[in-house]
């Protein structure tokens, strides 16, 4: 059942152009010094477009229409999302490894692309998800405050952290490093994230399958 309500989510609300969003973390690989937190952060811009394409179609009062749970419409979208987000990270992570190859050079407008800045973008997108999901489903189709509140959580967070691992010294020596010579402690960052990234995003999916049970359409 989970898997149909995911192939209708991605049928009907997701057009095929929306995947070009995937392809901002390819600035990384074609810029060379940049705050490259901001590529990732357009991909909050998908579930804005995922919300007006359910409008227009009538998909929410369609599928709480049909004989499944709410719980259900609640999970697909959310591995909507999150597929989105997982598949920016899968291409961002070797296009961060062209940066370095390519250009070679310390980022001094942003943190350098290494493992570390993966586990802040990984926050990033929990903070998203723990605002924009419970949100979604409180007042459905009146998208402006979760997206714009998960958006702004996710961005002040993310330019605050990458900004802390640049300045203080004994952080950017280890964290900021532009190569592998402190891979270890950067996979410990990368792993925080993705453990915060898992835990928060269900707690986030709990908190909207509560909320959007008692939602009345």
């Amino acid at each position: 059942m989970l898997g149909n309500l995911i192939y209708k989510e991605f049928r009907l609300n997701v057009p095929v152009w929306l995947y070009l969003w995937l392809l901002f973390p390819v600035l990384v690989l074609i810029i060379p010094a940049w705050p490259f937190f901001i590529a990732f952060s357009w991909l909050f811009m998908v579930p804005l477009y995922i919300t007006q394409f359910d409008k227009m179609n009538q998909d929410l009062a369609f599928a709480v229409s049909l004989p499944v749970p709410k719980s259900g419409i609640v999970t697909a979208r959310t591995c909507t999302v999150v597929l989105f987000e997982l598949a920016t990270l899968v291409v961002g992570i070797p296009c961060a490894i062209g940066h370095h190859l390519i250009w070679s050079v310390n980022n001094g407008a942003g943190m350098n692309p290494n493992m570390a800045f993966f586990g802040v973008v990984a926050l990033m997108y929990a903070l998203f998800n723990t605002i924009y999901l419970p949100g979604t489903y409180k007042t459905p189709y009146r998208m402006l405050w979760p997206l714009l509140g998960g958006t702004l959580a996710a961005v002040i967070v993310g330019g605050l952290l990458t900004t802390l691992f640049m300045a203080v010294p004994s952080w950017a020596h280890v964290l900021n490093d532009e190569g592998l010579g402190h891979l270890g402690a950067q996979l410990v960052v990368l792993l925080v994230g993705l453990v915060l990234y898992a835990g928060l995003t269900v707690v986030a999916w709990r908190r909207a399958v509560a909320t959007f049970e008692h939602t009345d359409l």
